[in-house]
């Protein structure tokens, strides 16, 4: 109590006395405090920034306070020329620093020194780049870098990971203390920094930022909500966070999503509202696992097609978009019967099997230019007269990703190649329908043999090619709505269902031809009976 007094004889300002709790609670006030634990001063607080004191008054200081052997803790504000003062070098016992507000560019290399240390407050100064040594502070369990200048870089991450290691508590900026504590894969990590940019600039200025809305798992996050972010798009990467399991991206200026969307497969809950969508990228089909959507507020003229694919989804919001009447009336109906609405309007991908001769002949070029322009057709495929490599498995590759297939059926491709045989197998094995476009030298005959089908099939017309252009489109867009092309059992069922109507069809003209042959047959009796 005498140090105490004459503490407060030196700096004009009265010691306010704490219990022993106010150390645990209050380690970071320097309005002239102490605590007391039994009979040993632990700790002292004091803001000696507006006092103007003299070299000679604060070596009085010193040497009182030097006095308290077993001083524990120490909270000072000295603010003098961005330093603290020299003095405390020779307290190097404690074990609770605060030197908060203090200005301080670096820290003295005598710091070192205090291996005890478990406590240090450096909040409110401007440091850039931590001191290495910091990190050979075994006993540091709690270190407040709040409102500094720090910058992203190896030396200050590693600072801040060899606390968090320890299971100690940092208090930095958001990035480097979310980085420091979760250690994330690089690339995971640049795509954070660049959406909380807006964030970390606010920072700098002062502003009250939210923390990182994030959830991680063994070092996965899984739960991450971008509500009301300043941002018009998400980096094409995005898709490599592949664990999320919840995402939030509300009430941003998005206008798009990139295609690397779909690796979020893991995704059960997903909130797009209240953004500027119009499209949803073709990859949105994989998100197989989503149970509740919402794409409410957004600009979507019709229902996005992918949606078709989302056989877990069981809760959709798609108020207050401009949807068109049919797409609107649709919209009201229960999920199933929205993903069935949809599967017959998504895109496909189409396979063309032609022989290489046959190129020019049958305008295939100009074929493919017209399919890949309409709206239910996504990419069409074909063999090229150049096309090296392992072209077996490009094949298997390209053709089983494919829901139909165009057969351009001419003497050389029935007859004469082994790659549209391949082509048609690849078909087979895969349940693949296979629209035959019957050519100038073969027959229908012909292209029964390899099990092509009159039925399904249309005639090459190369008088009127454009007509035919858009004939075979709106005999594609038919068919779709006919048979579940998305599927290879939704396929294999629809090929068996047509082949059935078609025999029944067949069945009852027959049968009818077979009544108009008995009729006929009773009258040439009834009229030999005459003639007799």
């Amino acid at each position: 109590m005498k140090i105490i007094k004459e503490l407060s004889k030196l700096t004009g300002r009265d010691f306010k006395d704490f219990d022993s709790k106010f150390l645990d609670n209050n380690r970071d006030t320097t309005d002239y405090r102490y605590a007391v634990q039994g009979e040993n001063v632990i700790y002292i607080g004091m803001d000696l920034m507006k006092l103007n004191l003299t070299e000679k008054v604060l070596k009085e200081i010193e040497i009182s306070l030097s006095k308290l052997k077993n001083l524990k803790g120490l909270s000072i504000v000295y603010n003098k020329n961005n330093e603290i003062p020299e003095f405390l070098k020779n307290f190097k016992n404690l074990e609770s620093l605060n030197l908060q507000n203090n200005n301080l560019k670096s820290l003295p290399e005598w710091l070192k020194e205090f291996k005890n240390l478990s406590y240090l407050n450096l909040n409110f100064n401007n440091l850039e780049v931590l001191p290495e040594w910091l990190g050979t502070l075994d006993k540091l369990e709690i270190l407040q870098l709040t409102k500094n200048w720090l910058e992203w870089n190896n030396l200050n991450l590693n600072i801040l990971k060899k606390i968090c290691e320890r299971n100690g508590k940092i208090t930095a900026p958001r990035l480097l203390s979310f980085q420091a504590r979760y250690n994330l894969p690089n690339e995971q990590i640049e795509i954070i920094r660049a959406l909380e940019k807006d964030n970390t600039e606010n920072e700098k200025a002062g502003k009250h930022v939210n923390p990182i809305s994030m959830k991680i798992e063994e070092g996965k996050v899984v739960e991450w909500k971008l509500f009301e972010y300043n941002i018009d798009s998400l980096p094409e990467n995005f898709g490599i966070f592949t664990n999320l399991r919840t995402l939030n991206i509300s009430r941003t200026n998005i206008q798009n999503l990139p295609e690397s969307f779909g690796e979020l497969k893991k995704l059960g809950y997903l909130n797009l509202s209240d953004n500027k969508l119009k499209v949803l990228p073709e990859s949105f089909v994989n998100l197989i696992s989503i149970k509740y959507l919402d794409l409410s507020n957004n600009q979507l003229t019709e229902i996005p097609t992918q949606l078709w694919a989302l056989k877990e989804l069981t809760d959709l919001n798609l108020d207050n978009n401009p949807l068109n009447p049919e797409d609107m009336t649709v919209s009201q109906k229960v999920p199933d019967l929205i993903r069935e609405h949809l599967r017959k309007k998504a895109t496909i991908k189409v396979f063309i099997s032609h022989a290489v001769v046959d190129f020019e002949t049958y305008h295939i070029g100009d074929l493919v230019k017209y399919l890949e322009k309409q709206k239910e057709i996504s990419e069409v495929y074909f063999c090229e007269e150049d096309l090296a490599g392992n072209i077996d498995q490009w094949m298997l590759d390209t053709v089983q990703k494919c829901q139909l297939i165009l057969f351009i059926g001419t003497n050389k491709s029935v007859f004469n190649s082994a790659d549209c045989a391949n082509e048609l197998q690849l078909a087979d094995k895969f349940s693949i329908p296979v629209i035959p476009i019957k050519g100038y030298d073969v027959s229908w005959q012909d292209l029964a043999e390899k099990n092509l089908s009159r039925e399904l099939g249309i005639e090459f017309d190369k008088d009127n090619f454009d007509a035919f252009c858009e004939d075979i489109y709106k005999y594609i867009e038919n068919f779709k709505r006919e048979i579940n092309l998305m599927e290879k059992e939704g396929r294999r069922l629809g090929i068996i269902d047509i082949y059935e109507r078609f025999r029944l069809m067949l069945d009852e003209k027959l049968s009818e031809i077979s009544r108009k042959v008995d009729i006929l047959t009773e009258k040439i009796t009834n009229l030999e009976k005459k003639i007799q």
